[in-house]
């Protein structure tokens, strides 16, 4: 790639964003057409502002991943329930109080 003269040049060839590298290459630009003086602070500021936004999303969505995969894992853990629990019965207090109603035995 030769280098461009301005930041329509640099990104000209871009048809679509479609990489977090494609984001990295349009900052890296956008901070150089600044220093350039082709665009101003606050279109500057703006562009950091959608890139804020787009970066808590692509977080959210390693956290879901993250949480989707720790959940296959231990899937069984989580779904099982001791037979004598009767759900919707529980009593909400201390753990040595805690008895099940309507179930026998306790």
């Amino acid at each position: 790639m030769k280098p461009s003269t301005t930041l329509n040049d640099s990104l000209s060839t871009m048809e679509a964003v479609t990489t977090t590298g494609d984001l990295r290459r349009i900052v890296a630009n956008a901070m150089l057409a600044l220093t350039r003086k082709e665009i101003s602070a606050t279109d500057f500021l703006s562009l950091a502002k959608g890139l804020d936004a787009i970066s808590a999303s692509l977080q959210t969505e390693v956290n879901i991943a993250k949480t989707r995969q720790m959940m296959l894992q231990q899937g069984g853990a989580l779904t099982r329930i001791p037979a004598d629990v009767n759900l919707g019965q529980l009593t909400v207090g201390p753990a040595e109080s805690a008895t099940v109603r309507g179930v026998e035995g306790h």
